[in-house]
């Protein structure tokens, strides 16, 4: 029995799920060749979803290479080791927590071929015994790559309940999707969803795997008009056992004041909602119908102090069976509240009571409330008067001013712009994020400081309409000049990113003077990696080639950054 651990990780995605990426037309059986190919991780030919952590045998597929990405959650927290096998090489990172970034702190490798379970051909295919931890997320990745012949890969493992030198198989209950992979797929490239009751199986806009839902005659299986409902999944449907029913049988003190102690049952939605339709089980218990609610009035409130009358109504009686569907409920139509109060203006008999209540809802703080819009390049994200959460973006001019001048002061946070040139000698505050925009130029004179690890943009944007504004959510303009992190930039190995106007291919250019560990990641602009390239070893020195598709990527600009042993260089990525 095991539930799903809570987490901020936004990569953590559905549990039981297993992708492979597979990149075919690779030469050779060293894992190096796999690396250094243009289309790994970014475009690879086929994607597909693995029952458990392995690639059964086979002799099917020749000069290609697999990545699978994952996350995995300890049953109990003790004592854990790992092992691959694998034909032809094979190689296992396993994260010291649920950052990529930390992938190398523990490998297993196989540096040749193994059987499907040989596991100790070489001394370097287990881990040692590692302290994991109940309800955390390790990140898990494993790359392949085969030449000729047979193929096949696995991960094992021992735990505290297993002797020592068992290695079992690893159940999927213990895995979740990494569902921030780069990896893209085509459009229109066929796949299966593993849904048996969908056609045409394809590859969308969105870099995922669905079909066609199947409707008669359309579909081969006689039970193609039945979508079974997963096990323990919630239906629509409401049984006639007590435990499921609420029931009052004492008068108490009502929210509302100005209505008399009554049978009354409130909801906190936790926070202000936009409310729509709603959806009403009453009381259904066999032989006990009769204390459903039947004359109601509900009332609704902001802050659970003051309330307003929505309506009164009367609601039909339950049938008392065991597939009980309810009915259609009040049309709130859009009126904003956190609290829903119910109240029956029933008399008898002395206990009422109700089976469940659904609404249709969309999250709408109050105009102001800080939030995040999950785009990059805004800052001070708040909610408006439309529900939607909104920030102001970095890049775009709000033409407010004619110039504006900053003199010898502090400043934090903000978007600072006038229709002509804005100059400054201010000071950025450390950890902040602070944009100057003109309409001609931006001055920095001399005094102009930047904190630590603070942010800053200065560009050009116009405020004529017709040259002005963002394509998407990116300036017209081009960014003159971004302030990185005091890292250190060797101009003398190049790196590119070469993009072409409205389309979503991206390719990538690098060159490294000696081989060794290679970082090559996509960053927000204020530095957090977003997607991983690469962070491996090469074997070779030259210069490299990286195909990207952006279809996974949010408009906005990023930062393709660049470690080698000679150092850190980073180039803007612009996604429109």
């Amino acid at each position: 029995c095991k539930g799903t651990p809570s987490t901020t990780n936004s990569c953590v995605g559905e549990r039981g799920l297993l992708e492979a990426y597979r990149f075919e037309n690779i030469p050779g059986g060293d894992i190096n060749d796999l690396y250094e190919a243009p289309n790994y991780p970014g475009n690879p030919d086929y994607g597909y979803q693995l029952d458990q952590f392995s690639r059964p045998y086979s002799n099917e597929i020749q000069d290609f290479g697999e990545q699978v990405q994952a996350y995995i959650s300890v049953p109990e927290s003790g004592l854990y080791k790992f092992n691959v096998t694998g034909d032809d090489n094979t190689i296992m990172f396993l994260s010291s927590d649920d950052d990529p970034a930390n992938k190398q702190t523990h490998m297993a490798i196989v540096s040749n071929l193994t059987g499907m379970t040989e596991h100790d051909k070489y001394i370097w295919q287990s881990t040692a015994f590692l302290q994991m931890e109940a309800n955390e997320y390790y990140y898990i990745e494993l790359n392949f790559k085969h030449g000729s012949g047979g193929e096949h890969y696995s991960i094992f493992w021992q735990t505290p309940f297993t002797e020592e030198g068992v290695w079992k198989r690893i159940p999927e209950v213990h895995f979740y999707d990494y569902s921030c992979e780069i990896a893209c797929i085509a459009a229109g490239t066929p796949c299966d969803d593993n849904d048996p009751f969908t056609n045409n199986d394809v590859y969308d806009a969105n870099c995922e795997c669905s079909g066609t839902p199947c409707s008669a005659p359309d579909c081969d299986s006689p039970l193609a008009n039945y979508v079974p409902y997963e096990k323990c999944s919630v239906t629509d449907q409401l049984d006639n056992n007590p435990e499921n029913n609420w029931l009052s049988c004492e008068l108490d003190e009502n929210p509302n004041t100005s209505r008399d102690s009554s049978h009354w049952i409130m909801y906190d939605l936790g926070e202000r909602y936009e409310l729509h339709q709603s959806h009403v089980w009453n009381y259904n218990v066999l032989n006990e119908t009769d204390k459903g609610f039947q004359s109601v009035v509900i009332d609704y409130s902001d802050d659970g102090i003051t309330w307003n009358e929505y309506g009164q109504y009367t609601w039909p009686e339950a049938p008392g069976d065991s597939a009980y569907s309810g009915f259609t409920g009040p049309d709130f139509q859009g009126t904003y509240a956190r609290y829903v109060l119910i109240t029956t203006l029933d008399n008898s008999p002395a206990c009422k009571g109700i089976g469940k209540v659904a609404f249709s809802a969309v999250l709408c703080p109050l105009v102001g409330t800080v939030c995040d819009d999950n785009d990059i390049n805004t800052i001070d994200d708040v909610y408006d008067e439309n529900c939607i959460c909104k920030g102001q973006s970095v890049f775009e001019n709000e033409c407010d001013e004619v110039l504006l001048t900053l003199g010898d002061s502090t400043i934090y946070t903000d978007v600072y712009s006038a229709e002509t040139y804005v100059s400054s000698i201010s000071n950025v505050a450390a950890e902040n994020v602070v944009s100057l925009i003109g309409g001609q130029a931006v001055t920095l004179n001399p005094g102009f400081e930047t904190g630590t690890n603070a942010t800053f943009l200065a560009l050009i944007d116009t405020c004529d309409t017709e040259s002005s504004g963002i394509l998407g959510d990116i300036p017209r303009s081009e960014l003159i000049k971004m302030l990185q992190d005091q890292a250190k930039i060797d101009e003398s190995i190049p790196l590119q990113v070469l993009t072409e106007k409205g389309s979503e291919h991206v390719i990538i250019k690098f060159s490294i003077q000696e081989k060794g560990n290679v970082k090559l990641t996509i960053n927000d602009v204020n530095g957090t990696p977003v997607f991983s390239i690469l962070d491996n070893d090469l074997r070779n020195k030259g210069l490299f080639i990286k195909n990207i598709n952006t279809r996974r990527f949010q408009k906005g600009t990023y930062i393709v950054e660049l470690q080698t042993e000679e150092g850190l260089f980073k180039e803007v990525l612009n996604v429109l």
